[in-house]
């Protein structure tokens, strides 16, 4: 059989974990020896664009919108480029499906939905509970509670339909089946299915070496408030800097919350905290030792398996059940359990500081990291990937 022709279907080009897991798959299915094609209905202000193999066609529009013109200039892309399927990389909202779904009619075109967050889940209803959260006044109140409760409702709604329109919708984490199924109210799954992302940053060849590692403590990611929450990492930070001279701490992005979590470590006195900006974290993942991750959500977040490919303990807060999936408490990770009174730093930092003052235990736990973050391989993915593809187009 011939291998499929793959579009891609885009929000954007910009820089997002979302878009570098794109870029990552797109290559190697080029590798692999399908014709694969890009539509993103926006460019972005730091584009991935470059990132894509040449070989790869790109059609990035202008309007995020499932407009006349948007659902003409998919279809001539679909009917020109012969797609067989479309991979539509924004499992919601309906924008992409229904675009989608206009520009294939009457076309043998098979859509695949991936959607990359937990299903219950997302920043907009995290904005709400936060705006709950620092509310005391009771009407004001009710109104943020009717308000996250017809958003839930809307985004259930929106999610079921692009199931029901998509020939396989893909989640990251076995445990998000049947909060899937809960969060819907769809009860036939026979076109749910599970494949996590890919470790998306090149580490071939690399071997572990104990002595090259340094007492560093990494975050890598965006520096937002209603999702990453970094100012925990921080405040975790600031449970261990005197008892660990020798340590440090090192955060790895940027964003809109990096005035305030700069400002936040000139508040608390501390003295070995590194902002290093937007940068590649390959050379980060050499030299530290564990990476902390304390996001209010997530689907399946890259840095874990990435970090843990190059040896780095990853230390979690488990508020998202894919952590499970991914790290193993005491053996391949650290995890801070989920409390009713919400993240403790004094308990994070007590569960580092284990690991942090017992080389032979750090040693152990990166090894088995690594060893744990080759079931998440691009090869490994990529395969599982091509066992879809088969199925989907003989279906």
């Amino acid at each position: 059989m011939n291998k499929p022709n793959i579009l891609f279907l885009l929000k954007g080009l910009e820089i997002g974990g979302l878009e570098v897991v794109t870029a990552v798959l797109a290559n190697k299915f080029v590798e692999e020896g399908h014709q694969v094609s890009v539509f993103s209905f926006l460019g972005g202000k730091h584009s991935i664009a470059d990132r894509f193999d040449a070989r790869i066609k790109l059609y990035q529009q202008d309007d995020y919108s499932r407009s006349k013109e948007n659902v003409a200039k998919l279809r001539k892309v679909l009917v020109d480029d012969k797609i067989d399927i479309i991979i539509n990389q924004w499992g919601l909202p309906y924008t992409p499906i229904k675009t989608a779904r206009k520009a294939a009619k009457g076309l043998d075109v098979k859509i695949i939905s991936v959607y990359h967050n937990a299903p219950s889940f997302n920043g907009r209803i995290q904005k709400l509970n936060i705006a709950l959260m620092g509310c005391e006044n009771l009407m004001k109140r009710l109104a943020l509670r009717l308000m996250r409760f017809a958003f839930k409702k809307v985004t259930s709604r929106a999610m079921a339909y692009i199931y029901r329109h998509s020939d396989l919708f893909l989640v990251l984490s076995p445990s998000y089946i049947e909060e899937f199924k809960r969060f819907t109210g769809v009860s036939d799954d026979r076109y749910l299915q599970v494949l996590t992302n890919p470790i998306t940053v090149e580490h071939g060849g690399y071997e572990y070496a104990f002595n090259e590692k340094q007492k560093e403590i990494i975050y890598v990611g965006r520096l937002d408030f209603v999702q990453k929450r970094v100012y925990r990492v921080i405040d975790t930070w600031n449970y261990l800097e005197e008892r660990f001279p020798d340590w440090r701490l090192t955060i790895v992005g940027d964003g809109e919350d990096r005035e305030n979590l700069e400002n936040h470590v000139k508040y608390l006195g501390l003295k070995r905290v590194s902002f290093e900006g937007f940068q590649k974290p390959i050379d980060y993942y050499k030299r530290a030792s564990i990476l902390l991750l304390t996001s209010d959500f997530e689907g399946f977040p890259l840095v874990l398996a990435e970090c843990m490919s190059f040896g780095v303990i990853p230390a979690v807060y488990n508020s998202y059940s894919a952590v499970k999936d991914i790290i193993e408490d005491g053996k391949d990770g650290v995890i801070l359990p989920k409390s009713d009174i919400g993240f403790d730093a004094e308990a994070m930092a007590n569960k580092m500081a284990v690991v942090m003052n017992n080389q032979d235990k750090l040693c152990l736990m990166a090894n088995a990291a690594i060893e744990k973050s080759k079931s998440f391989s691009l090869d490994t993915i990529v395969k599982q990937w091509e066992a879809e593809f088969v199925k989907i187009i003989n279906g």
